[in-house]
């Protein structure tokens, strides 16, 4: 960790060459196995969390001598299932992500223009890899058919890699698609398995409190260049 802190104050020693506000959305798809509702009944799997769309807002901020950008980020998303037996169940979470942006293909192009002004391989210029640590606030709530509520609120970290293309639309505008793969190792829901107790006609029905999530998700962000 310490090194970490090093490293990251040498690079804003170094000097920013330009900032860029960001906002993006993205869509997600969701894979916490061990949350999901099971009725063994008719064994039909309801899956936890839905798929969903989520916001973003950003700070970009390169560096001068090497193509490489720190963007941290604020996210939000919500979740919604509506079970027959079991209720209503809503998810949101509130993210701060730090995305280290590196443009293997022009490590050393010029960074002091967006990539509008540059010449050459537009692939080239804009491709960049991301590894992208976070940390996120869970909030659950539970409306159960015989009225009763539940809700919960857990936080975990998580990883994502992914990559992006930078599009000049100007010298100020820029969209960007991107993509990748965001894991936690484990989340926690309070309340999934409690609610099973609750309601002798779901008593039945299989999930867990914790699970670890996979979540693959691709978007757009349109950055808007600031003067320096």
């Amino acid at each position: 960790m310490k090194s970490f802190g090093l490293a990251l104050g040498f690079l804003f020693l170094v000097g920013p060459v330009f900032a860029q506000l960001g906002v993006n959305a993205s869509y997600r798809f969701n894979n916490a196995r061990d949350w999901n509702l099971l009725n063994p009944a008719n064994g039909s799997v309801t899956e936890l969390p839905s798929d969903n769309v989520a916001f973003g807002i950003d700070y970009a901020i390169r560096f001068k001598g090497l193509r490489m950008e720190i963007v941290p980020e604020a996210n939000y998303a919500r979740y919604q299932v509506n079970e027959t037996d079991f209720g209503q169940l809503n998810q949101q979470t509130f993210s701060g992500f730090l995305n280290f942006n590196l443009y293997v293909l022009d490590l050393k192009g010029d960074c002091d223009c967006p990539t509008f002004r540059k010449s050459g391989n537009v692939v080239a210029k804009g491709l960049y890899l991301t590894l992208s640590p976070g940390f996120t606030v869970f909030e659950g709530k539970i409306e159960m058919l015989n009225g009763t509520r539940l809700s919960s609120r857990t936080y975990a970290p998580s990883l994502a890699a992914g990559f992006g293309v930078d599009l000049g639309l100007s010298e100020k505008l820029t969209i960007t698609p991107f993509g990748g793969f965001r894991y936690f190792p484990e989340a926690r829901w309070f309340g999934l398995q409690e609610a099973l107790l609750l309601d002798p006609t779901i008593i039945n029905y299989q999930t867990n409190n914790e699970s670890p999530i996979s979540q693959i998700y691709a978007g757009l962000r349109l950055g808007f260049h600031l003067s320096r």
